[in-house]
């Protein structure tokens, strides 16, 4: 099928290019396959998706043609549920190896009952097929999908990290939607390494008084990867707080697209939010896109974005060169202190190990 993805929810001019993008002869993917690891606490369920189940019902950023797109595939969701007052400090674990030519999705939901407390972690890597060349938009093969709803009642506290390593061929569609209940807080970390066309969107409805969300998301990208983000945070409930922060490295011929989109609708008194970018570009062949968005409907409320885009300095160039240090190693370097810098807010440290695998 056709699909429209990642549509900026108020459009800007259409010779830009940046409202949305458009996915020709997508596949219709199977249902893939998770290793798992569930602490006791923590209950595992599934769920047909003909079945009454409240987080479809929760909105993602990717887009509606997605989940027509998962409707036509065979499978259901993958449920984990921790018990109110339950704080659990193991992590859920959840690995996707992905094979060529196979194209998968998987639908995940975490429902973090009142008081509770729960870390997901997922990494996603996967495997080229023998001698193929990069896949274009127009001939997907190498496909995957992963689809994740959360749902934090009152005073619950959910930690999602996620780890992409994918091969040059693959494309991937990563689309997250929450939902919040007063004071409930949602921290996320998303960590992009790879892949060669990478979708992602996430969505957060600060519904209720004091939700919050917290959301870190670096990448670093070479060769000729892209990556397109859609994230968006809708502000209905009063003194609710969102923070975006973004930090990236563009290499190569490599494209990213950020849209960060922070709400204030009706109802969000005293509510806050801060957007913030910093991209490194390391060569001439790189293509950086940045639209910070509010949109404001109340009055006494706070929005805040900003970025920052450019070269390694100088300055600095020349004092670690007259240190000795090589300027490939120099660049190697700075690209990792990106990186590192959000690996080290993982509150895992067998996530942390694995990220400074993938680096090496």
């Amino acid at each position: 099928m056709d699909m429209t993805v990642n549509r900026l929810p108020a459009p800007t001019w259409n010779w830009l290019r940046v409202n949305e993008v458009n996915l020709r002869n997508v596949p219709v993917p199977a249902e893939g396959q998770i290793e798992t690891e569930t602490p006791d606490t923590i209950s595992y369920s599934y769920y047909n998706k003909k079945e009454n189940f409240s987080p479809a019902d929760i909105s993602g950023a990717v887009g509606a043609d997605l989940d027509v797109l998962l409707e036509e595939s065979d499978g259901g969701f993958h449920s984990w549920e921790i018990a109110s007052g339950v704080k659990e400090s193991a992590p859920v674990r959840l690995h996707f190896c992905y094979e060529a030519e196979k194209p998968v999705q998987n639908r995940i939901a975490i429902h973090a009952c009142e008081d509770s407390e729960i870390t997901v972690i997922m990494d996603f890597c996967g495997e080229d097929a023998a001698g193929s060349e990069q896949t274009a938009p127009q001939n997907i093969s190498d496909f995957a999908v992963v689809q994740t709803k959360i749902c934090a009642e009152r005073g619950a506290k959910v930690h999602l990290v996620q780890i992409q390593k994918l091969p040059e061929s693959f494309t991937f569609l990563n689309d997250t939607g929450t939902s919040c209940g007063e004071g409930a807080q949602i921290e996320t970390i998303q960590i992009v390494l790879g892949g060669g066309k990478t979708y992602m969107g996430m969505r957060t409805d600060l519904g209720t008084k004091a939700s919050t969300l917290e959301s870190k998301i670096g990448y670093l990208l070479d060769k000729k990867e892209s990556l397109d983000m859609n994230y968006l945070a809708y502000h209905t409930g009063a003194k609710t707080t969102s923070r975006m922060d973004v930090s990236g490295v563009l290499r190569g011929e490599s494209r990213k697209l950020f849209r960060g989109t922070i709400d204030f609708r009706n109802g969000s008194v005293g509510a806050k939010g801060d957007e913030k970018e910093d991209v490194l570009l390391f060569s001439e062949g790189v293509v950086n896109r940045t639209i910070p968005l509010i949109l404001c409907e109340e009055e006494d409320v706070e929005g805040n974005h900003g970025a920052t885009i450019g070269r390694l300095d100088e300055a600095l160039l020349f004092y670690l060169a007259s240190r000795g240090i090589e300027e490939e190693e120099i660049y190697e370097m700075m690209a990792r202190a990106r990186i590192d810098a959000i690996c080290n807010e993982i509150p895992d440290e067998k996530t942390r190990e694995l990220v400074q695998g993938y680096l090496v």
